[in-house]
């Protein structure tokens, strides 16, 4: 019962921000793959994603169950992390009752209900919290000896996102634990029976992926090769370059805990346990604590991107790090084991309040967006016309996922622009349809109205939202001047003198 009110208090936690803002500019690709490996191209020969498909699969599924309409899209991507974010927490809390007893489920399922990172990740259309949702039921079926059923969600992992191999020393770590726990020895016949099921059960997650990846090969790159390129390049980084990424990655590190007095009972209470004797678990406790430094260590030395969503993995240890705090000197099935040991970690997670209520509320730098993209979704909405067509450059991704079956159905028709010259030269060549573009505050086009005054067009603003507005682009109208050439009936050119009612003029310099 426990357990399921701290399952129910972080499902409520990642509920608040399921419509609160737009999605940003991955969580948009993503969605618009999924849209497109589901109902266009299921093998992606036309488009090619960068992650292997178990993401985008989830995510079709949420949209055939929940639709893709605007009103709906954005929220029924984000619930498939929601839902994945939720289930997350009793899985740690098995993990930990499995090797530190009751006490050290209780503590790891509200440092999990309560971890404002998480928290922050939940409501959100990025494949790590699906990643780490994976990764921890292999662990935890590692940890309960199930190793087909362990591989098989190790494969998962590895096929939500590149990073899930950083998650196979992790279970071979707590197979090996697992080993000395129960008094066996490397080498022995039941090492090999649990290498082999370990291994079944990775092949029945990987092959239908990698037969599906196989098909593409011939037109397509893997998203093996293009993830590697976009997150980087998985290359080593002279030692010169360590001091900035160190730096880098603590302060998003920081967002773990997000507070200074979680951080410090939290140091203190694994301080506390390391000085306890007569503990068991330790095996465990040393796995997850070696795995999360050399996890920081890889994401140091390594190029690849300073990016908050690729630490969400080492809230896994943390909790369970966590647990052990509470748990790990006792194997007595009652919470009250270690009273004052149990207050201390009680007391952290209190601490953990106000950090967790604020990453509920979009208030950490972290996660999804925060404001960039307020007004985004109402502006593409504005544009979702018949006959029109769409400029786009910062917002291509958004566009076409929020426009998906307006641009599949020929409605609204996208074209990318890299500059203001070639939006106002690829203006002049489409009269025919409504033109659009969508100028987004935080990246003016200053001399876009030059551009296309020079071309005889001008551009109307036809709503501001946000930090938003959209402009329809038109030819302008002209008035009547003393230098104008007019064209009138049974008549040649000549230039108008005075005020004169035409229909139609081109204008020309005046003759000096």
């Amino acid at each position: 019962m426990v357990l399921l009110l701290f399952t129910l208090l972080g499902f409520a936690l990642r509920l608040p921000l399921l419509h609160r803002f737009p999605l940003r500019e991955d969580e948009a690709i993503y969605g618009y793959w999924a849209l497109h490996g589901w109902l266009v191209d299921p093998l992606f020969l036309q488009v090619w994603p960068d992650k292997p498909p178990v993401f985008l699969w989830l995510l079709g599924l949420a949209f055939h169950l929940f639709g893709h309409a605007p009103v709906t899209a954005d929220a029924a991507a984000r619930f498939v992390n929601i839902v994945a974010g939720t289930l997350t927490i009793p899985v740690l809390a098995v993990t930990a009752r499995r090797w530190w007893g009751d006490a050290a489920a209780i503590v790891a399922a509200l440092l999990a209900a309560l971890n404002p990172f998480a928290i922050s990740f939940g409501p959100t259309a990025f494949t790590d919290p699906v990643l780490v949702a994976a990764g921890s039921l292999a662990l935890a079926l590692a940890a309960r000896r199930r190793f087909f059923w362990a591989g098989l969600w190790l494969g998962m992992a590895i096929m939500t996102k590149q990073q899930g191999i950083l998650f196979i020393p992790l279970v071979v770590g707590a197979w090996a634990a697992g080993f000395r726990e129960g008094g066996g020895l490397p080498g022995s016949p039941p090492l090999v029976r649990d290498a082999l099921r370990l291994l079944a059960g990775l092949a029945v997650a990987l092959f239908p992926v990698l037969t599906w990846d196989s098909l593409r090969w011939a037109v397509a790159p893997s998203p093996w090769e293009l993830g590697a390129i976009n997150a980087g390049g998985v290359v080593p980084l002279p030692p010169d370059a360590w001091p900035a990424r160190v730096a880098g990655w603590g302060q998003l590190a920081w967002y773990l805990l997000a507070s200074p007095f979680a951080w410090g009972a939290y140091a203190l209470a694994l301080g506390a346990a390391l000085r306890r004797p007569g503990g068991r678990g330790g095996l465990p406790a040393a796995v997850l604590a070696t795995w999360a430094a050399v996890f920081l260590l890889l994401h140091t030395v390594i190029g690849i991107q300073v990016w908050d969503r690729y630490l969400l993995p080492l809230t896994i240890p943390l909790v369970l790090l966590g647990g052990w705090a509470a748990g790990g000197a006792s194997r007595k099935p009652a919470p009250a084991a270690q009273p004052p040991l149990l207050a201390f970690a009680l007391l952290l997670l209190a601490l953990l309040l106000s950090p967790a209520w604020q990453a509920a509320q979009g208030q950490l730098p972290v996660g999804g967006d925060h404001g960039d993209y307020a007004g985004l979704n109402e502006t593409l909405a504005a544009v979702n016309r018949p006959d029109s067509l769409l400029f786009h450059r910062e917002l291509g991704w958004h566009a076409h996922f929020a426009l998906f079956d307006a641009v599949r159905s020929g409605d609204v028709q996208l074209r990318y622009y890299p500059s203001s010259v070639y939006l106002a030269d690829a203006a002049t060549k489409s009269p025919h349809k409504q033109r659009f573009v969508i100028i987004p505050d935080w990246s003016p086009m200053l001399d876009l109205p030059m551009q296309l005054a020079m071309r005889g067009m001008q551009a109307e603003t036809v709503l501001r939202a946000g930090l938003f507005a959209v402009y329809r682009i038109d030819e302008r109208r002209a008035g009547a001047a003393s230098w104008r050439v007019c064209a009138l009936p049974q008549a040649g050119p000549f230039v108008v003198q005075s005020t004169l009612d035409v229909s139609v003029c081109r204008e020309t310099p005046p003759e000096r």
